[in-house]
């Protein structure tokens, strides 16, 4: 197996272990409705029903998004069963468009962190709403490139709530600021993420004329010249 498709293998494995475990622990908000201590400190909450049914369908549709985009760029998946992976891409697209941006956007305005905190979850859902659009566009297009290209800003976004968490709980062990170390665990996963998936989904073509571009550059600063 090759190195980037072992990379690519672990990396599956580490975001469906994360998904996992932030699925189990979000069942208390169905548990426990209001009395969650999550909402308690959210002190202030003009809407608070509505707040808790944002959370909840948040938490569903992320529960069925993030793991669909992890596997439907599968090429043994779509070799082998390519009407499921259309079938499961219109339901995501579905589910991404009208549950998860939605409700995650509703729920940012009380993120913590303030306006940053805000922006930060209003950046992260802008990309995944503009690229699950240009997505299902290239994908009725049958510009399966181009398609590919988009989901994976859209994977690459949705993988921020693993990263993200794990950012919190080593800043939590280290004794970082809270809002410092939230800001930094919601702001870097969502800047690298966005950058590392526009790399991976950039033709070698284009990096090898991008890095010829800078030869020139090189050469001029040469010492030895």
């Amino acid at each position: 197996m090759r190195s980037r498709q072992l990379g690519l293998l672990l990396f599956v494995v580490a975001m469906l272990a994360g998904w996992w475990v932030i699925a189990a622990g979000s069942l208390s908000y169905f548990e426990e409705g209001l009395s969650h201590p999550f909402l308690h400190e959210k002190e202030g909450l003009a809407h608070e029903e509505l707040y808790l049914v944002a959370l909840q369908a948040h938490v569903v549709s992320a529960v069925w998004s993030l793991p669909a985009c992890l596997l439907l760029p599968s090429r043994r998946l779509l070799r082998a069963m390519p009407r499921v992976h259309r079938w499961v891409g219109r339901i995501t697209a579905f589910v991404v468009l009208c549950g998860l941006v939605p409700s995650g956007a509703w729920l940012s305005f009380e993120a913590k962190g303030g306006a940053l905190g805000t922006l930060g979850f209003l950046l992260s859902g802008g990309i995944v709403a503009l690229a699950m659009v240009r997505g299902v566009q290239a994908a009725v297009a049958r510009d399966f490139v181009a398609h590919r290209r988009w989901m994976l800003h859209v994977g690459a976004q949705l993988s921020v709530a693993v990263t993200s968490r794990a950012l919190l709980i080593a800043f939590d062990t280290l004794g970082v600021d809270e809002i410092a170390g939230y800001l930094i665990a919601l702001w870097v996963p969502v800047v690298a993420s966005a950058l590392l998936a526009q790399w991976i989904a950039t033709p070698a073509s284009q990096k090898r004329k991008d890095n010829e571009s800078f030869k020139p550059l090189a050469v001029s600063l040469d010492p030895a010249r």
